[in-house]
């Protein structure tokens, strides 16, 4: 289990790593920017990182993003990076700091930089001092929701969920124990036959669809998994 400071650090990585990739754009929340611009922007980040001692907390190809100038990697790839932005949600809820996980039909669009106080006032003492930790039941019981999550998006084409109900099928695969689990995912239909996106079954969804949840499922998965073991963040196994 990670500690609240591991949690907090690696929180504040991801919103800076978010804020890294959107500069890869040259228009950032409506406004346009020069190359200089977000350049100059680029290494304050990295500084304030550096300057706060998180940069102990990162993974190899974290700094590695760090350190490399807007415009010199692939643009595509470095803004599909910004998908991590997804697990700053799970750490910050298991902190307390915030109420509830969005719905995993949507990207998380919460600005978290005045949660975390990141800029010249930040203290991570203050905000040790507002966290209150959930129960650890809830803790395992998010976890198990977001596994589930991940493996419908996985085995979305399967041709089972067309004779078979969801249900049926996670009872055979995981066990009957899991029947909390299903009682606690909001976006499942009644009759428990398929999760519901927009009150449409998953199994009737678009490709591009499917795409966009996997990769929330995936983030918000990994990041219990880091919180609950023992993994560095880029070591942790994902089992669906």
């Amino acid at each position: 289990m990670k500690n609240e400071k591991d949690i907090i650090a690696r929180a504040v990585i991801l919103l800076c790593i978010s804020d890294r990739c959107a500069l890869e754009k040259s228009t950032i929340c409506g406004r346009t920017y020069s190359k200089s611009q977000r350049e100059n922007q680029r290494v304050l980040i990295y500084n304030w990182l550096k300057n706060k001692g998180y940069v102990v907390y990162m993974t190899e190809a974290e700094i590695q993003l760090f350190e490399k100038e807007i415009g010199i990697g692939n643009k595509d790839e470095i803004l599909s990076i910004q998908f991590q932005y997804e697990a700053i949600e799970p750490c910050l809820w298991y902190l307390g700091l915030i109420g509830e996980l969005s719905s995993y039909d949507q990207f998380v669009l919460t600005d978290f930089h005045p949660v975390l106080c990141v800029g010249s006032h930040h203290d991570i003492g203050k905000i040790l001092k507002n966290c209150k930790l959930r129960e650890s039941q809830e803790l395992l019981l998010k976890n198990e929701i977001a596994m589930l999550w991940h493996w419908r998006t996985k085995e979305w084409g399967n041709p089972i969920f067309r004779t078979r109900k969801t249900k049926d099928i996670v009872y055979s695969i995981f066990g009957c124990k899991y029947d909390a689990v299903l009682e606690n995912i909001q976006q499942l239909s009644k009759n428990q036959e398929d999760f519901l996106i927009n009150g449409i079954y998953f199994k009737e969804l678009l490709e591009k669809e499917i795409l966009q949840i996997g990769s929330i499922a995936k983030w918000r998965h990994h990041a219990f998994e880091w919180i609950v073991g023992n993994d560095p963040w880029d070591k942790v196994e994902l089992d669906t």
